[in-house]
């Protein structure tokens, strides 16, 4: 064996068949421990809370979409804490507060460890991969051999992290490092923000690529961005082991139809997630960007369709879910600001007061990886989930002695622009944070 969570549910075990663990007594399925890329933004561009550089940007936060702005004159997160479950946090961001002490590395394969671990400590400086300055083929793919640079573990190694970890936190708190009302706010601008990097930068030779007349490809070697199943499952039982208020996880694996959601992935992902909820970490989750329903034909996504987590559908500055995001009432718990309208083309084309990128969710990214830019435009459900999992810090601040489900309850009744908990593109509705924030301090 080679590492246990959720108090020895799910076990990571080295074996060369599947059916020589099965006969051992007490085990209920075996599953290779399959690896993802991440799903990404849905679009994305190159180009006090109000009194922020960048705030009018920043409609994810007005009083018509999430009210962010508004509940800060109650509640700014304060002494809350919020995990990333990610690509990592940028550590020098002067609009991050990032506890990467806190923080952890989860890769299975031991490969980043300087002693093997799956795990390693955010603060332990490494030797990291990054993405090879080679053409990428398909996203987060790319031609060549990966970068290397020493940084922290849990620093961020793509940008991914750093973008969702600013929608839910970001604040300027270092007057050394940047000028006074730098940058912008995040849904709860003074909680702590903790990088649990679950993905890394991964060498593949002979990836078939540049198929000529005949059909044949050449063989290529590739870096890709990749995770897999126990390095997530790692992360929130390590979320909830650590007693953070939030754990957001803006990723997840393709579609999926048929009845594997009655075993294997989906019994670890669901017995692994609720520990944690169980144990007052509120779960927050990222729809899809397949556009599919969910709700017909067996469709359902990981781990956005394992009850426990908050699941969250993106939406625009018009409230109406986007063109990207996956909906269905079996699965969409609410909806929440990722960037962009009800379809492609009007997302490209914006309005008088949102014209593209602006329509989609500015937030923080790493310049040393963006060409120094610190701040970006993405769109995603991706984008979605950390505006939910920041909405926990703010509640809990008010109410710490809430629970899981009783955040998650709150969240849900303080909806708006939904005709019920039924609504099929945005579950209970969009977010509203006033509301949610005053509806917890009546429960004190």
């Amino acid at each position: 064996m080679l590492a246990s969570i959720a108090d020895g549910e799910v076990l990571l075990v080295a074996a060369t068949d599947a059916d020589s663990l099965k006969r051992i007594n007490g085990v209920v399925d075996v599953r290779e421990n399959l690896g993802y890329r991440p799903v990404g933004p849905a679009e994305q561009s190159t180009a006090e809370s109000t009194d922020e550089q960048l705030a009018d940007y920043q409609w994810d936060k007005f009083e018509s979409t999430t009210g962010a702005f508004e509940a800060h004159g109650t509640a700014t997160g304060a002494g809350r804490s919020v995990a990333i479950i990610d690509t990592g946090i940028d550590t020098f961001h002067p609009d991050l507060r990032n506890a990467v002490e806190r923080g952890r590395l989860f890769r299975a394969d031991g490969a980043s460890s300087p002693d093997d671990s799956p795990t390693v400590a955010g603060n332990t400086t490494i030797e990291a991969r990054l993405p090879p300055t080679d053409e990428e083929i398909v996203p987060y793919v790319y031609l060549g051999s990966p970068a290397t640079r020493e940084q922290a573990a849990a620093d961020d190694v793509d940008s991914h992290g750093s973008h969702c970890a600013g929608i839910a936190t970001a604040k300027h708190d270092d007057m050394e490092s940047a000028p006074e009302d730098f940058g912008i706010a995040g849904m709860a601008p003074d909680a702590e923000v903790v990088p649990l990097r679950v993905f890394y930068w991964k060498e593949y030779e002979g990836y078939p690529y540049d198929v000529d007349d005949d059909g044949e490809a050449e063989s290529v070697t590739v870096t890709t961005l990749w995770t897999t199943d126990f390095d997530i499952l790692s992360a929130i039982d390590y979320a909830g082991e650590t007693g953070v208020d939030a754990a957001n996880m803006s990723l997840g694996g393709g579609v999926i139809k048929g009845s594997a959601h009655q075993y294997g992935e989906h019994v670890a992902y669901q017995r692994v997630i609720q520990s944690a909820v169980q144990r007052g970490t509120v779960v927050t989750t990222s729809a899809g960007n397949a556009s599919t329903d969910l709700q017909h034909e067996g469709y359902y996504t990981l781990p956005n369709s394992v009850p426990g987590s908050i699941s969250v559908s993106a939406t625009g500055p018009n409230n109406k879910r986007v063109f990207y995001s996956n909906y269905g009432t079996s699965d969409i718990d609410v909806g929440a600001p990722g960037g962009g309208y009800e379809t492609l083309e009007k997302t490209l084309a914006g309005d008088t007061e949102w014209p593209f990128p602006t329509n989609l969710v500015l937030s923080t990214v790493p310049p040393d990886l963006n060409d120094g830019r610190a701040f970006d435009w993405y769109a995603g459900t991706s984008m979605a989930a950390p505006q939910v999992a920041g909405l926990v810090a703010l509640i809990r601040e008010v109410n710490p002695d809430l629970s899981a489900k009783q955040v998650q309850s709150i969240i849900e009744n303080t909806a708006r622009f939904s005709d019920g908990k039924g609504d099929a593109d945005i579950g209970a509705g969009v977010i509203y944070a006033p509301a949610a924030v005053e509806e917890a301090a009546r429960k004190r």
